[in-house]
């Protein structure tokens, strides 16, 4: 079910919405659900960290609002051989320093990525099978991997450029702003942990006219105060509406909604390796290391009510854990409807028909309603199920030790195919460098690892496509990652804005424009 966006037209609204975005002012009022953490493009790989520093720094390749690819930085590559890619740099590009964007500079950024220390969740993976940068001239490099990396240009969509002068630096001279420079539509006017992000426009930026002089990304974690301060005209744009507040916000014809498809799935994540999973009371054992258990899991969940009911249709019922829009995922995939007394069988099969008792572990993003919607299905089924919302401070680092035995969260495959999710979360970690990187639940074995492998390295698109299908029909068979649903971005602003919601759910300022 989808929930209809209204097309306000600003003709209609008469001149006096126009007014509320002077031209001298040209300044632009974004409030933000989450602020950015860092000002460092390469710690902490997340969307709040991503989406603000995208307005700052550039990647050699971009995307556009459906996640195609288009030039960056880089105007152009080409494949050299099975090994070497080869990019040419648009000529002219200037860091907000005045100094000018060269071939060393990638070099520098690449080698900065893995390198910096302490890092929570890095962005090695989209350098994985990276094995060095080649300099041919200031405006040529190429870059040498380990074999065929197909999936280079699209994971290269996330690795920001610095330059040299910078790339040595760590983290607190980033988060000072003595460090942050980029090539960006905006520069940095000013930024402290939890305050306003301002930007302000960069007069040289290679990407043509950059509409707003000043723009500020002010954190209202609150959903009613971040609702509140757009009908107050505090602010001039929101992002992820609650969806409490669509129906008001569209009904009002001073503002308008900005929604699509977004590659952000909410998943469930059991871990399927040790007996002593934290949280499960099953007498020192675990049962969601059996198969038959996790599909029971999954053949409880009604997926449809949960995308119509409690995400109020801003949400696509699937049990696969990407979207399956995306490159690899399963365009086709019927949703299993849901089926308590199979469920029930499948656990008496199992051993488990008296039931056991779990803790949900929930991230607090967007995933709460749904967490009470799947405890209420498991406890049906003699899953006795608890939920402990955890709060966003110390979510991901009680992951990263895995401190659960089974959770959920939202996942976005930012690359905008599955071997992000597939090479991150299913591969078994440290057995290839950049690989496994968030497997926190113990999945995987050497024959997936060599079919993840093999799938990366594939050069002819209809086959890789296929592969990964593949992977990811094994990942929901077996309940590997047990997928609920797909959400939708959902943003408003005034009516005399324009934008089109992006899937990555990034708000880039550039891409919004008065009417």
């Amino acid at each position: 079910m989808r929930q209809a966006t209204r097309l306000a037209t600003g003709l209609a609204l008469g001149l006096s919405l126009l007014a509320g975005l002077p031209a001298a002012a040209q300044t632009l009022r974004i409030g933000m659900q989450a602020p950015p953490s860092t000002l460092d493009p390469h710690w902490l790989l997340n969307l709040a960290n991503t989406g603000a520093l995208r307005n700052i720094y550039d990647t050699l390749v971009a995307r556009d609002a459906s996640m195609a690819l288009k030039p960056g930085l880089a105007e152009s590559w080409r494949v050299v051989d099975d090994t070497t890619w080869e990019f040419k740099l648009r000529p002219g590009v200037k860091f907000h320093d005045g100094s000018p964007l060269t071939s060393a500079d990638v070099a520098a950024s690449f080698q900065r990525v893995p390198n910096v220390p302490g890092n929570p969740n890095p962005y090695t993976i989209y350098l994985a099978g990276v094995t060095g940068v080649e300099v041919v001239d200031d405006l040529t490099f190429r870059i040498r991997t380990s074999g065929p990396t197909p999936i280079l240009p699209t994971n290269l969509t996330q690795i920001f450029i610095v330059p040299r002068s910078v790339a040595a630096l760590g983290n607190p001279e980033f988060n000072s702003g003595r460090a942050v420079i980029g090539t960006g539509p905006f520069r940095l006017g000013s930024w402290q942990t939890n305050d306003p992000l301002v930007v302000r426009r960069n007069e040289n930026w290679w990407g043509g006219n950059v509409q707003w002089e000043t723009v500020s990304f002010t954190p209202i974690a609150n959903d009613a105060a971040r609702v509140g301060a757009l009908l107050a005209g505090d602010v001039d744009f929101i992002n992820n509406v609650p969806l409490q507040d669509t129906a008001r916000i569209n009904s009002d014809r001073r503002f308008t909604l900005f929604a699509g498809p977004s590659i952000y799935a909410v998943n469930i994540y059991p871990d399927v390796e040790r007996d002593d999973a934290p949280g499960i009371d099953a007498g020192g054992r675990n049962p969601m290391k059996d198969v038959r258990v996790r599909r029971a899991m999954s053949l409880a969940l009604n997926r449809e009510g949960i995308a119509r009911t409690i995400m109020e249709g801003f949400a696509d019922p699937t049990d696969q854990p990407v979207p399956p829009f995306i490159f690899g995922a399963i365009a086709d995939r019927p949703v299993p409807a849901a089926n308590l007394d199979a469920a029930r069988a499948l656990l008496n099969e199992a051993g488990w028909g008296q039931g056991f008792g779990v803790n949900l572990f929930c991230s607090p993003n967007r995933t709460p309603r749904i967490c009470q919607a799947i405890a209420a299905a498991w406890t049906r089924i003699g899953i006795r199920t608890t939920v402990e919302v955890v709060p966003q401070a110390t979510f991901l680092p009680r992951r990263n030790r895995r401190d659960y035995g089974v959770f959920v969260t939202v996942f976005g495959s930012l690359t905008g195919e599955t071997s992000y999710l597939i090479g991150s979360q299913l591969h078994r970690p440290r057995i290839v460098p950049g690989l496994g990187a968030l497997n926190f639940t113990g999945a995987g074995t050497p024959e997936m690892d060599a079919l993840i492998q093999r799938a990366r390295s594939t050069l002819d698109d209809t086959e890789r496509a296929a592969q990964l299908a593949n992977l990811v029909r094994t990942a929901s068979d077996d309940a590997l990652l047990i997928g609920v649903g797909v959400l939708r971005s959902v943003n408003a602003g005034t009516a005399n804005l324009t934008f089109r919601a992006r899937a990555d759910e990034e708000v880039q300022a550039i891409e919004i424009r008065p009417r």
